[in-house]
């Protein structure tokens, strides 16, 4: 028997599209913890810099001309910033579904399954209470 046997030959390729398949599912996991996270993270740090823009928008109209120019300059990116980033966020979940739409090679039962899994979300198993 040498490598060039059709059943080795078949036992390969099935081999490597099962890798292939898991390694999807594994991406697929991976991009929906990295889009919780933009989702969760993104939004509390665009706060802040709203409260930030402010804050420096007020001290800069106390001091000089030069100083308030900046100061506006300085706020008016925070804004701008803060702004970026809520759409960032908000489209997250869009960019994440497109992705698994245009990556995915199978029948439609593959293709729903793969954009069911991409939900944005992250999954937290908690663990039962024993008495």
């Amino acid at each position: 028997m040498t490598w060039y046997d059709p059943l080795k030959r078949m036992v390969a390729v099935v081999l490597v599209v099962m890798l292939a398949n898991l390694a999807f599912a594994q991406m697929i996991n991976s991009m929906n913890d990295i889009c919780a996270s933009i989702r969760e993270v993104v939004p509390i740090v665009a706060l802040l810099l709203f409260i930030l823009a402010g804050a420096i928008y007020a001290i800069g109209q106390v001091l000089g001309s030069e100083t308030r120019a900046r100061a506006t300059v300085w706020a008016t990116a925070m804004l701008v910033g803060g702004i970026i980033g809520l759409i960032i966020a908000a489209s997250a979940q869009f960019f994440l579904e497109t992705f698994v739409r245009f990556s995915i090679g199978g029948d439609a039962m593959d293709f729903q399954a793969a954009i069911d899994a991409a939900t944005c979300t992250r999954v937290v198993v908690i663990p039962p209470v024993v008495p």
